[in-house]
């Protein structure tokens, strides 16, 4: 907690100076354990006040830029204060509608990144809200949320719907998805091996129009395709004579 220099630093009631972020999730810790709220510089007993402490940002700012304070100190502020930012100049997109600005927040807060406390909760709540807007990329994800119950109680009809919407509109990643339940019969789906490969060359042969396959998943599902056709070939083969 005193490591690095504060980003957002508040003055809590014991008189020292803590980034917001890190005092509060002390504060949210002790009252979950039941435990009295303490100070974690003399570990006397405090109230859970905080006030922004304004000054010593605006000053820390100032004595990084005037190279005052450098080295892998400042370095780092920088590098967190350059996330900060671009964190908060996509939230202001995301007020003007920007979908691309919703499913970046949901990818941020899924792999925690960008100084984002990693969020299956708030992943699916960016994902959802871009699915809402029709987006098709975020109707895959917040399927598959919805489906696993990640983030979000579990609901796999409505996850599968919007799944199934979005293969429809042209998602790689949709039909990657349909296409390996498919071949196991998960989710409520039947095994249906054709079904299967129809939908998993639709994903990895560049058919679909919506490209927002991971390469991971896009070698897996490869896989699972190739495994498919060559049972196919050798049920075939023994159907070809004696």
């Amino acid at each position: 907690m005193f490591l690095e220099l504060p980003l957002d630093p508040v003055t809590a009631e014991d008189g020292f100076i803590y980034e917001e972020r890190d005092i509060k999730e002390w504060i949210r810790k002790k009252q979950a354990d039941g435990d009295a709220v303490t100070s974690p510089r003399t570990n006397a007993q405090m109230g859970t006040k905080l006030l922004p402490a304004v000054q010593v940002r605006n000053n820390i700012k100032d004595l990084v830029s005037n190279g005052v304070i450098d080295g892998e100190l400042a370095k780092q502020w920088k590098k967190s204060m350059d996330a900060k930012e671009k964190v908060e100049t996509t939230k202001k997109r995301v007020e003007h509608g920007d979908v691309d600005a919703m499913l970046d927040l949901g990818k941020w807060y899924r792999h925690g990144k960008f100084g984002l406390t990693k969020s299956d909760e708030e992943s699916y709540k960016w994902y959802k809200q871009a699915a809402d807007l029709k987006d098709t990329r975020g109707m895959a994800s917040a399927g598959w949320r919805l489906v696993k119950g990640v983030g979000v109680e579990k609901s796999g009809r409505h996850g599968l719907v919007l799944i199934s919407l979005a293969a429809e509109r042209g998602s790689d990643c949709a039909c990657a998805y349909l296409g390996s339940w498919y071949l196991r019969g998960k989710h409520g789906l039947p095994k249906d091996k054709e079904e299967a490969m129809r939908l998993l060359r639709r994903a990895t042969d560049g058919s679909c129009s919506v490209h927002h396959l991971n390469g991971e998943f896009k070698k897996k599902a490869k896989a699972m395709l190739q495994e498919l056709e060559t049972i196919d070939d050798e049920e075939n083969d023994a159907g070809d004579g004696e």
